[in-house]
């Protein structure tokens, strides 16, 4: 959906094909691309902004929650209610997987786009809550 800002009122409307319950969303604003999670069908999905259209979709873990791009490194990373990270770097308008892994409550990320550093904010850790900080392979 587009809202104009000046008055707040929806000016227009496009579907996400492929993205069923869209939740999350990053956008690379240099690429005019918009990148979005589909919560019931675990997908994600590519916009390009000039034409509003779905260039692609990829699968990401179950009920895919947040998502973070660090725009240097031209990383995004998918984070998911299952603990499920995906993750992928952008390559023009496609991305390619770099990988994903696993960790209990990891369904919030955010990338430093300065250090490069990754962050995991997990709810329930034996009780507690903790704060991983990871820093991506080749960092640079």
């Amino acid at each position: 959906m587009a809202i104009d800002p000046a008055n707040a009122k929806i000016i227009g409307r496009y579907p996400v094909t492929g993205i069923e319950s869209p939740h999350g969303i990053a956008l690379d604003v240099n690429a005019r691309l918009a990148f979005v999670a589909g919560e019931d069908n675990s997908k994600l999905a590519v916009v390009d902004l000039t034409n509003m259209r779905v260039l692609a979709t990829y699968p990401v873990g179950k009920d895919p929650d947040v998502l973070s791009l660090d725009p240097g490194l031209k990383r995004l990373y998918v984070s998911a209610e299952s603990g499920n990270v995906t993750i992928f770097r952008e390559n023009g308008k496609t991305l390619v997987t770099e990988g994903a892994f696993s960790k209990p409550h990891a369904h919030t990320v955010c990338v430093d786009p300065e250090t490069h550093l990754v962050y995991f904010p997990l709810q329930d850790i034996d009780g507690h809550p903790v704060l991983r900080i990871m820093a991506p392979s080749g960092n640079d």
